[in-house]
């Protein structure tokens, strides 16, 4: 999403984001991706045809209504991945049918129920009146407000990726800052 001639990833999901040595995050696995071609001011084009692309649970809701893949398709897949690494719950997981999804399970309930239980007992240390503890659940809040900001059904009410990167380095820093 930020490279000269914008990239279209169209299968962003846990396995195809890999580490290194520094824990810095690299994107793999570009057999889906598509770029995308500016051709005037208004009018952005996809340099293949569109066929449904992507992973189940991953794929924002656009794409199944025949819309062509976007640089917002992106963002939605990076939220989704965020609710599933805090939530610790797979967006294919069992308990999301009847129409409940990761999206909606984690809207309609407080951050602290829907927070890994390990991850929660990490930040608790056993003791939920420590102040970092408390800094560590806001940090943690604000990560899935993100998440939740990126996954918004419609596109043009999501946020861009430099938005959801400078919020998550936000939410990061305001810890930090609190701690100290």
């Amino acid at each position: 999403n930020d490279s000269e001639t914008p990239i279209v990833h169209c299968d962003l999901k846990p396995s195809n984001i890999l580490l290194d040595e520094d824990m810095t995050a690299k994107v793999g696995d570009f057999g889906l991706a598509r770029l995308l071609i500016q051709r005037s001011t208004d009018q952005v084009s996809i340099s293949s045809t569109h066929v449904l692309r992507g992973s189940i649970g991953y794929i924002p809701p656009e794409y199944g209504w025949g819309e062509k893949p976007s640089a917002a398709g992106d963002v939605y897949s990076f939220g989704i991945v965020l609710l599933e690494l805090f939530s610790g719950k797979s967006p294919q997981d069992d308990c999301f049918t009847g129409g409940l999804s990761i999206t909606k399970w984690v809207q309609y309930n407080k951050s602290v129920q829907v927070i890994d239980p390990h991850l929660l007992s990490l930040i608790l240390h056993d003791d939920p009146a420590r102040e970092d503890s408390n800094l560590q659940l806001i940090c943690v809040d604000a990560i899935m407000g993100v998440a939740m900001s990126c996954t918004a059904d419609n596109p043009d009410d999501r946020i861009g990726i430099r938005v959801a990167l400078h919020q998550l380095k936000s939410a990061r820093e305001d810890s930090l800052m609190k701690k100290f």
